[in-house]
Parts: structure tokens; sequence; C-alpha cells
């Protein structure tokens, strides 16, 4: 298997645990993430404190991965489908009990079998309108 589409598999393994850490430690020391919500470059701790905010708002999450495939210079194009139950406070939207689901794609950089950077692209405007 490919180093890249390994450490992309690692890492969406770690979102499905709904573990933090591990998501961090499946990045590269100085790797980041960034979203549309989120903010740019988040890294270490403050995207430890981001992904725990989206786990305590859907505990049940899931990111199925729909494909991947290594587009070119060890980036990852890695469409996905996120999934869960709203049942925490998302910024000034309360809980709903809602399921949501989301479409997105993350574009990720792999360094050294690790991922170095993550950039996440859905559409807000989707996920609020399920919030409501």
């Amino acid at each position: 298997m490919n180093s890249a589409i390994a450490a992309v598999e690692t890492y969406f393994d770690a979102w499905n645990s709904r573990d933090a850490n591990a998501i961090l430690d499946s990045l590269t020391v100085r790797g980041t993430y960034s979203d549309p919500i989120g903010g740019k470059h988040l890294s270490g701790q403050d995207y430890v404190d981001y992904v725990n905010v989206l786990f305590a708002a859907f505990p049940d999450l899931k990111l199925e991965l729909i494909s991947n495939s290594v587009a070119s210079n060890g980036i990852v194009a890695a469409p996905w489908i996120l999934s869960g139950t709203h049942k925490g406070p998302v910024g000034d939207y309360l809980p709903t009990d809602r399921l949501i689901t989301l479409l997105g794609c993350d574009f990720i950089t792999v360094e050294d079998g690790k991922v170095k950077d993550v950039i996440g692209y859905f559409d807000p405007e989707s996920l609020f309108n399920q919030l409501k």
C-alpha cells in the first residue's frame, strides 16, 4: 500500500475512534489542520480542543472516507461523508438531537509517512441549516 494512502487511512481511523490525541499523533510534529469554520493552520492543543468540541457536539460523529487517491507530490484527495447526532452546542446552535450529514473533501499533504497538512472543504451553510 502507498505510504501516503496508509497515513490518510490512519488519520481517518483516529477520527472514527473519536480520539483527539490519536488524531494529533497521526500528524507530523508541525502538522496543521484548516477548514471553513474551525480556522486555519490549527496545530497541537488548538487542534485537539477543536476536535473535542466537535466530539462533544456530535458524540457519535463518523467520517466515512469515500475514496482516496494520491493527486501529486504526496497530496491525497480524500472525499468524505460526515454524520453525527447533534447532542451538544455548536457555537450559538443549541442541541437539536437531529442526525446531520455533511459532504466534504480533505486535501492532505503527507510527509515521511505521516499527515503534514489537512485542508478541509465543505459547505458551512449546509451544516448550519441542519443545526436549526
